[in-house]
C-alpha cells in the first residue's frame, strides 16, 4: 500500500543531513547486492528509535528504506542474505 502525503514539507537542513546519512548507511549495506537480515533490522530500529525527527521525518526515513532496500528486494535487484545464528 503506497501511503501518499497530501501536503509534503521540505526537509530542514539537519534532517536533510539525517536522510544522507541513513542513506549512506543503506548504500553502505546493500553495496555488494545482497543485504544481511541484521543489517535491515539495525536500519529499520535505526529509524523507528531515532525519536529526535518529526512523523514527516520518520516517514521520509522510511520512504527512504523502502525505496532503496524493498523495491530493490522486490524487483531481484538485490538479495538477502540470512545468517543463521548461534545463541
Amino acid at each position: 500500500m503506497k501511503i501518499i502525503q497530501s501536503h509534503p514539507q521540505k526537509p530542514t537542513s539537519e534532517e536533510a543531513k539525517e536522510l544522507e546519512k541513513l542513506k549512506a548507511r543503506i548504500d553502505r549495506a546493500v553495496a555488494d547486492g545482497k543485504i544481511s537480515g541484521s543489517e535491515m533490522e539495525d536500519i529499520k530500529n535505526e529509524i523507528l528509535t531515532d525519536g529526535k525527527g518529526s512523523a514527516e521525518q520518520m516517514y521520509r526515513e522510511l520512504e527512504l528504506y523502502r525505496t532503496l532496500v524493498e523495491q530493490k528486494l522486490e524487483n531481484g535487484d538485490l538479495e538477502t542474505e540470512w545468517r543463521s545464528f548461534k545463541q
